[in-house]
């Protein structure tokens, strides 16, 4: 068997498993990208930057000005 990895639509999610288990296959996984799991990313970006500033502020770490942050970027 060949193991696939797809990224559907939310709609078609049930009718695709069906479609796959009559013909013989399994589905493995199914992922679910919901609103929880972005937010749950960008708390932890936002702890994560506030931790540096924290950092920044105590002298722990090297601050960076703004040519340094577009020189990074590029």
């Amino acid at each position: 068997m060949a193991l696939l990895t797809i990224k559907v639509p939310q709609n078609a999610k049930s009718r695709i498993t069906e479609f796959v288990k009559e013909l013989g296959g399994e589905v493995i996984s199914v992922k679910r990208e919901s609103s929880d799991a972005k937010k749950e990313v960008l708390l932890k970006e936002i702890e994560q930057g506030l931790s540096e500033v924290k950092q920044i502020r105590a002298g722990k770490t090297k601050s960076y000005t703004m040519a340094d942050l577009l020189r990074e970027e590029q």
